[in-house]
C-alpha cells in the first residue's frame, strides 16, 4: 500500500492518516484506533498508536459466565520518510498471555461470588449490585456477545 503524509502535514492530521492506513494494518474489524504520539523529526515522522478490540474469553470453567467479550489493547506505529512516504508499520497483535491472565482473573472474580450475570434483557440496577458486593456483571449486548462491565469501583 502507497501512503504518505498529506502536504503540511500537521499532530492534528495524524486520526486521518492512521484511518487511511488502517487496511495496510490489519486490525480487528471492531478494532477502536487512537492516537498516542506524533513525533516529528529531519529524517521523517512517527505516529504511534494504540487499539482496542474484543477478545471472545471460551473458559469452561467460567460455567454461566463462559464466552463472554472483554476489551483488550495493543500497539503499534507508523514511520514515514522526510518525503512523508510510508516506510514501515507495525501492529503489535494482542499477546496469547494476555488473554490467558485474563481469563485467569475471570475464573478468581466468578469463584469469589464478584461477579453478575444478567438475563437477556435485564435491566441492572447498579446500586443493587453494591449492595451486594458484586463489582462486575456480564450483559449481553444488540450483537448477542456477553460483554464484562464493571458496575463500580471501590
Amino acid at each position: 500500500m502507497e501512503l504518505s503524509l498529506p502536504e503540511n502535514f500537521q499532530v492534528q492530521d495524524a486520526p486521518q492518516v492512521l484511518e487511511r492506513a488502517r487496511p495496510a494494518l490489519d486490525l480487528p474489524p471492531d478494532a477502536q484506533v487512537r492516537v498516542e504520539n506524533v513525533r516529528k523529526t529531519s529524517r521523517g515522522t512517527r505516529i504511534t498508536f494504540s487499539y482496542t478490540h474484543a477478545v471472545k474469553i471460551e473458559n469452561q470453567e467460567l460455567c454461566d459466565a463462559q464466552d463472554i467479550c472483554v476489551e483488550v489493547s495493543s500497539y503499534g506505529d507508523l514511520r514515514f520518510n522526510a518525503r512523508g512516504i510510508l516506510v514501515t508499520c507495525n501492529v503489535k497483535p494482542t499477546e496469547p498471555e494476555q488473554v490467558r491472565a485474563i481469563s485467569d482473573h475471570l475464573n478468581k472474580l466468578v469463584a469469589g461470588g464478584h461477579v453478575y450475570v444478567a438475563k437477556r434483557g435485564e435491566h441492572v440496577d447498579l446500586e443493587q449490585l453494591r449492595e451486594q458486593g458484586k463489582s462486575w456483571y456480564l450483559e449481553e449486548d444488540a450483537q448477542g456477545n456477553r460483554k464484562l462491565k464493571r458496575a463500580w469501583i471501590a
